[in-house]
């Protein structure tokens, strides 16, 4: 599995904000999701698919996609430990299952 978060502009962009989502790819189908989260443009890493900066809302953020991304994997390696299909269609779904809430304390 292949997590990637960017940033994906509206074609109406002007500036300001944008929406962080997350991609991932599992045996070669992908999905993506909105992290609801948002970045500027200019304070984003996208080789690195993080936001640059040493300020507390950059550190916080990168802290959030960081968990996500640990939880994501920690995920992916529990269902392959117990022999279950790991789909684009199962990953997507506990990410946006209403248990999980986004909140990388609660679930993926």
């Amino acid at each position: 599995m292949n997590l990637l978060f960017y940033l994906k502009k509206r074609s109406t962009y002007k500036n300001g904000p944008v929406t962080i989502y997350l991609r991932f790819t599992v045996n070669g189908r992908r999905a993506e999701t909105s992290m609801g989260k948002s970045c500027d443009p200019n304070r984003w890493n996208a080789q690195a698919g993080r936001a640059s900066g040493t300020k507390e809302d950059t550190r916080v953020l990168n802290s959030y996609l960081d968990k996500l991304q640990s939880k994501a994997q920690e995920l992916h390696q529990l269902m392959t430990v117990g022999n279950e299909t790991v789909t684009v269609e199962t990953v997507k779904n506990i990410h946006e299952s209403p248990y999980s809430g986004n909140d990388c304390d609660k679930g993926f």
